[in-house]
């Protein structure tokens, strides 16, 4: 009878060609939380994800130490972000400092 408003943004967004801005932001967003899931509520201050294009998440970090932290967990990172996503957007993870 009544088509769920959820599932109607989900097919106006996917038809008007705007899931890739979607995709990036919401990629951006689980990041944010994945990596306090991961490391912990302190790591806010030493990672933030920059920009999503191609489907490689670009993430500033404070320290070279830390990026091999999130270098050596990457595929949990990616693998979280994606399951909250719900399908496979983020492939890979680049980290500048």
């Amino acid at each position: 009878m009544f088509t769920p408003i959820k599932n109607i943004l989900i097919s106006n967004v996917k038809s008007s060609g705007f899931s890739r801005q979607v995709d990036a932001a919401q990629a951006i967003e689980f990041f944010d939380k994945v990596i306090v899931e991961i490391f912990g509520s302190n790591v806010r201050e030493k990672a933030k994800a920059l920009y999503f294009k191609n489907q490689s998440l670009t993430i500033a970090c404070l320290s070279s130490v830390f990026i091999q932290e999130m270098y050596l967990r990457r595929s949990k990172i990616i693998r979280e972000i994606n399951k909250k996503l719900g399908g496979e957007v983020v492939k890979s993870l680049k980290f500048r400092i």
